[in-house]
């Protein structure tokens, strides 16, 4: 697992609360909930690099390490943040966390993608665009884009809303 805060391309941050139906019986998150999560956040920053949405059909994931560190709850505000660690020429490396609104740690770990060819078995080199996008220094931007998903209701998942604050 990559060290928290190592991303060094690109990275987004997505504000959520956990659903009801990603807790378990014992009434805190059930532990797939989190590739749930990361998925989301992943494809809200190649919509934010303007990948076309078609590739992500195209790049599975091969491996992914996942350390648990607190419980979350239903209805419980968290932000998930990936960031991209490592480019190759057809693979991406991302490590990724879950925070609390406190700003406690709940989640962490690491996770690799594979750009696969549309049409041919086996791996595909990424569009020199999307390379060039993923590869691009989280503080290359003044903006940080937060992006408020709400699990029942998707709405405009590209609006820019204010950062989470540990009074909320």
């Amino acid at each position: 697992m990559t060290a928290e805060g190592a991303a060094r391309g690109a990275s987004i941050t997505v504000r959520r609360r956990v659903a009801w139906n990603e807790t378990d019986a014992a009434g805190h998150n059930h532990f797939t909930a989190v590739f749930r999560w990361i998925e989301e956040a992943e494809h809200a920053l190649f919509r934010s690099i303007g990948a076309d949405t078609s590739m992500i059909a195209r790049i599975p994931r091969v491996h992914i390490e996942v350390d648990y560190f607190d419980r979350l709850y239903f209805d419980e505000l968290i932000e998930v943040r990936v960031g991209v660690v490592k480019v190759g020429n057809s693979s991406c490396g991302f490590d990724f966390e879950v925070r609390k609104a406190d700003g406690g740690r709940a989640i962490g770990g690491s996770y690799v993608i594979v750009h696969a060819s549309g049409t041919a078995s086996g791996s595909a080199p990424w569009p020199e665009r999307v390379r060039s996008a993923l590869s691009l220094p989280a503080d290359a931007s003044s903006d940080v884009l937060r992006v408020d998903v709400h699990p029942a209701v998707m709405g405009d998942v590209n609006r820019r809303v204010p950062p989470v604050t540990s009074d909320i």
